[in-house]
């Protein structure tokens, strides 16, 4: 029997499963026994696949494991490899690794806690740097396994944070933060891109991304200059170019019987080499300070004064000289935090005294904006890093707002809006001049189930444009939902939905063909 059969079979039979949320809330309190189950349909870069999938989660007292076994399945037939593939070292440590969706013990507020798995919102500090990132975007696309932890330690807090283990520590973050005299609390973080170009997936992992790579599932295998299906270095590929002559008289050509070794196509034309994300890459650090200071707390009402810092460390790109220049720094010289029962509000003076910034840099869209190809010909093209945008962005001024509202059991609410002015980047007109910086995000979630609805949340981000209330998308676009309609007898149907964008022809828009990415997930989930 093939190995990853009996591999689901083992798990079936050893762990038992509790019931959570879509996607799983690892939040969530998992001490209730409940056998859960799926299956559905879900998109896959583009192809609908048959989904058969286990979630378990385990309880141990504080310790949690939720598992993700999860079987793919084309109308032929076919299994989608990438979840179940045994053949070397590496892939059979990703492969384990892909079943883990979290482990955590604790939980955020507590002084120990950590987590490995899905990241779904992670932010540092008041979020001047990190802001509601999560790995989980692309997800069941890209897999991304990271973790968090916080310790209360050294008289204060140390938080950190890594994206995907499969990256070995490639987006990585840590913050300390500690009372000072006087009732004040500072903090001090660091968020680094260990290489940016592995946000550009790489389906067999050989170090060339899938969109350069003519094998994309092949390690050993990546350019295929005239497009028969052989690798420009494999031993029977006569005729590397295609051009009906024969590359080379060797042993390797039927026939030729004789030692000697002739060259008879001296203007050979290939592809160049792709790129190799294992030798290349494009690093980014970033740091910031903040100081906070408590003045009222009674009751259901408290107000925080706090102030940030940030400065981006790394290198940018001028958008209309081309030319190298380093990344700036933002300021939050005053903000206010205030509840109010349920609600909680945040006010923010923002600037950015030389531009070349980005207030909340690593957030929930970053795992899109990392880096993309553009422009892409005969397996090249411009790679666009985000680092390489802030460029458009000169000296701004501004404010941000935020609400938070816990409406008990009910639902959860959130609304965030930043408003700059000052000198942008003009694509159209290719010139820098006064404009508006805007972003709205926006999130709902249903906490409690109403009549047949089981649950429901949405989600809509838009980042860095002109008027986001103009809904005209961009690669900061961030758009999704999902809803559970309860069938009876322990059954619920649910529906997810989440889009993006990128620029693939550097145009600077994400109309065209191939720029917006859907991923629909369509299961009936079973728990008894």
């Amino acid at each position: 029997m093939n190995i990853k059969y009996i591999l689901l079979i083992y798990s079936l039979l050893i762990f038992p499963i509790y019931a959570q949320e879509d996607d799983i809330n690892s939040d969530a309190d998992a001490s209730n026994p409940q056998i859960q189950g799926a299956f559905g349909a879900v998109t896959i870069d583009g192809k609908i696949w048959n989904q058969l999938a286990l979630r378990p989660v385990v309880p141990f007292g504080e310790l949690a494991i939720a598992f993700d076994i999860v079987l793919y399945i084309d109308q032929d037939g076919n299994i989608h490899d990438d979840e179940w593939d045994f053949s070397e070292g590496e892939k059979i440590k990703n492969t384990l690794i892909d079943k883990i969706y979290y482990i955590r013990y604790g939980n955020r507020w507590s002084g120990k806690y950590f987590k490995i798995g899905a990241l779904d919102n992670v932010t540092m500090g008041y979020g001047i740097l990190l802001n509601n990132y999560s790995n989980t975007l692309l997800y069941p696309q890209v897999r991304k396994v990271g973790m968090e932890f916080s310790l209360n330690s050294l008289g204060g807090n140390l938080y950190g944070f890594t994206n995907d283990f499969k990256e070995n520590l490639g987006l990585t973050g840590i913050r300390f933060a500690a009372p000072i005299p006087y009732g004040f609390r500072f903090g001090v973080s660091w968020v680094g891109d260990r290489n940016q170009y592995l946000g550009l997936k790489d389906s067999d992992g050989d170090g060339r991304p899938d969109i350069v790579d003519d094998f994309p599932d092949d390690k050993d295998w990546y350019v295929d200059t005239d497009g028969d299906g052989l690798d420009d270095r494999f031993p029977l590929e006569w005729d590397i170019d295609g051009d009906g002559i024969t590359d080379t008289l060797s042993n390797d050509v039927p026939g030729w019987s004789l030692d000697t070794i002739i060259v008879l196509d001296t203007s050979i034309i290939r592809k160049p080499e792709p790129l190799d994300v294992n030798k290349e890459s494009a690093t980014f650090n970033s740091f910031a300070f903040d100081v906070g200071l408590p003045i009222f707390d009674e009751g259901q009402l408290s107000i925080d004064l706090y102030a940030q810092f940030a400065a981006l460390l790394g290198k940018t790109e001028h958008p209309i000289e081309k030319k190298k220049e380093s990344a700036g720094y933002g300021i939050i010289p005053l903000g206010l935090s205030a509840r109010f029962g349920p609600a909680t509000l945040n006010f923010e003076f923002r600037r950015m005294p030389i531009g070349r910034f980005e207030f909340g840099y690593f957030n929930r869209s970053y795992e899109v904006e990392r880096a993309i190809f553009q422009g892409m010909s005969n397996n090249q093209g411009k790679i666009v890093t985000k680092s390489n945008t802030l460029g458009k962005y000169r000296e701004q001024n501004g404010f941000y707002s935020s609400i938070n509202i816990d409406l008990g059991s009910l639902f959860d609410a959130r609304m965030a809006f930043q408003n700059l002015n000052g000198n942008q980047y003009n694509s159209e007109l290719n010139a820098i001049m006064k404009a508006s910086n805007q972003s709205f995000t926006a999130i709902l979630k249903l906490k409690k189930p109403i009549s047949k609805i089981e649950k429901a949340n949405w989600f809509y981000q838009q980042r860095n444009v002109p008027n986001p209330f103009d809904f005209e998308y961009s690669e900061s676009t961030i758009m999704g939902y999902n809803i559970g309609l309860r069938l009876g007898n322990g059954m619920v149907l649910t529906y997810v939905f989440r889009r993006t964008f990128q620029d693939m022809n550097g145009d600077g828009d994400v109309i065209d063909i191939g720029e917006m990415n859907n991923m629909t997930r369509v299961e009936t989930s079973f728990s008894f």
